[in-house]
């Protein structure tokens, strides 16, 4: 067991105060962005585009991760309804702000049609999830997200509490986890476009070379990111401590079952998403 007291106020600017949870969301969305934004040069994007997404995405993320987390939490909320602004104190629900976020970005790229939404999706993706460890942070420091009580070593006891999983940091990890995983794939698939190139100029009759595996898709890599992503967080999610369940289950995970065959169904599919218009450009 550790004990472990929360540090939910890193400083103060005189009458200012730095939340921990709000600067490591800060972090996160800047280093995501930043990283997606040199993504994009390399393959030619307007960056103009990528700071209009930015801005979409994080107003998605903020609004959809918070209006999730008090439609999980609605009976504590109903008591204190002033708190559902409290933005700074944690209290968001990952899943919520990518939902809201993906949203914003595919009416975006429905009205600039030099964009495509997979595309964007799959520069994303590894950066995403790299953002949603970094985030997780600020979690472990503000003591939200805490899991369920647990007698391990590494347990972590708070004043007043029992000792609890740290489901924070298991969540830290899992991400880093598909970070690497996706990142590996992107250099992967970044290689196999030189050689298709190569292979189109350098045996222009050979009809077999046209042939493609998944990873050389577009979609591939976010629905590589939402498989794993799902997965994990499902059975994370056994060991986190959560204020409402629905047979056995919480919300979140349920959540995670209908990503994971979502995107089973659209990776089985992706030929077809691929040769067709569903709206993703």
């Amino acid at each position: 067991m550790i004990d472990y007291i929360p540090v939910k106020i890193l400083f103060n600017f005189g009458a200012l105060k730095v939340y921990s949870w709000g600067l490591f969301f800060a972090i996160a969305f800047l280093t995501a962005f930043f990283l997606i934004l040199m993504e994009a040069r390399k393959k030619k994007i307007d960056t103009l585009h990528i700071y209009n997404l930015g801005f979409l995405t994080l107003l998605g993320a903020v609004l959809g991760s918070r209006l999730f987390y008090v439609i999980e939490n609605i009976f504590y909320f109903i008591g204190k309804p002033l708190e559902i602004l409290s933005f700074w104190d944690g209290g968001l629900t990952s899943y919520g702000g990518i939902f809201l976020g993906l949203l914003f970005v595919w009416i975006y790229t429905k009205r600039n049609t030099d964009l495509k939404f997979l595309q964007i999706l799959d520069i994303s993706a590894p950066y995403i999830v790299l953002a949603l460890a970094i985030g997780r942070i600020g979690c472990f420091l503000n003591w939200c997200c805490y899991g369920i009580g647990s007698d391990l070593p590494w347990a972590i006891k708070t004043i007043d509490d029992i000792p609890r999983h740290p489901t924070q940091f298991y969540d830290i990890f899992a991400n880093l986890a598909i970070f690497f995983v996706l990142i590996k794939l992107k250099n992967r698939k970044q290689q196999g476009e030189k050689f298709s190139r190569f292979k189109k100029n350098s045996f222009k009759d050979i009809t077999f070379i046209h042939e493609s595996d998944f990873f050389d898709k577009e979609g591939s890599m976010f629905l590589s990111f939402a498989v794993m992503y799902s997965t994990l967080r499902f059975f994370i999610d056994f060991l986190r401590d959560h204020h409402s369940y629905f047979l056995g289950l919480a919300t979140s995970q349920w959540v995670c079952i209908l990503v994971f065959i979502g995107s089973i169904i659209a990776i089985a599919n992706i030929d077809k998403i691929q040769r067709k218009d569903f709206g993703w450009n």
